[in-house]
């Protein structure tokens, strides 16, 4: 699990704000971990997933991302570690809640959403919600897997001349997303990894 960056002294001790504000977060994570196991994860499988392969465990994080506390710990989370971006967004439906609690919380930056598939009617777009032509973005997601479905939107979103800054999730199911998206030069990082959950 992320932990929060923070300065230290030189016997290794955080500094006294700091330290409050690593206890803050670790508890933000605490909070948010056993929101997870409450709401979202699922042992009692085998489950289909979203790549075809079988798995003995599911993680159904729109439980959580679209619960009013779930939603705002995973903003706060996130904000903490995005930077400085103009908006963030991810690929429909995970990111949506994902990117307009971030948006909320952040008071500045936009929220998008890139469809799987062209829209066939009205201004045919892929990519929707607030994104502009040479945006600096984060791209989301509430979980992970092979990360195939991300590289396709950031390849439509890259298309609008928009830089990807981070790639970031909720939960990496450990299933070789982080190495494909790394190895295509965009950093990643997850707040959970299934290791967190299972055994």
């Amino acid at each position: 699990m992320l932990m929060s960056r923070k300065a230290k002294s030189t016997d290794g001790r955080a500094f006294g704000s700091d330290a409050r504000q690593e206890v803050i977060v670790q508890k933000a994570y605490d909070d948010l971990k056993d929101l997870v196991k409450k709401y979202a994860f699922f042992s009692d499988g085998p489950y289909r997933l979203s790549a075809g392969e079988f798995s003995d465990f599911y993680f159904d994080l729109r439980r959580v991302t679209m619960h009013p506390r779930g939603a705002s710990l995973v903003s706060e989370l996130m904000l903490e570690r995005l930077g400085s971006v103009d908006a963030v967004g991810g690929m429909e439906s995970g990111a949506i809640p994902i990117a307009t609690a971030i948006a909320l919380k952040s008071g500045t930056m936009r929220a998008f959403f890139v469809r799987k598939a062209e829209k066939q009617h009205g201004r045919m777009r892929r990519t929707e919600g607030c994104i502009r032509q040479g945006d600096v973005v984060a791209f989301v997601e509430d979980v992970t897997t092979s990360g195939e479905s991300i590289l396709s939107g950031i390849a439509a979103v890259k298309q609008l001349g928009c830089t990807i800054a981070k790639v970031m999730c909720i939960l990496d199911r450990e299933s070789g997303a982080k190495e494909r998206i790394e190895s295509s030069g965009y950093p990643f990082e997850a707040l959970f990894t299934a290791s967190d959950f299972v055994g």
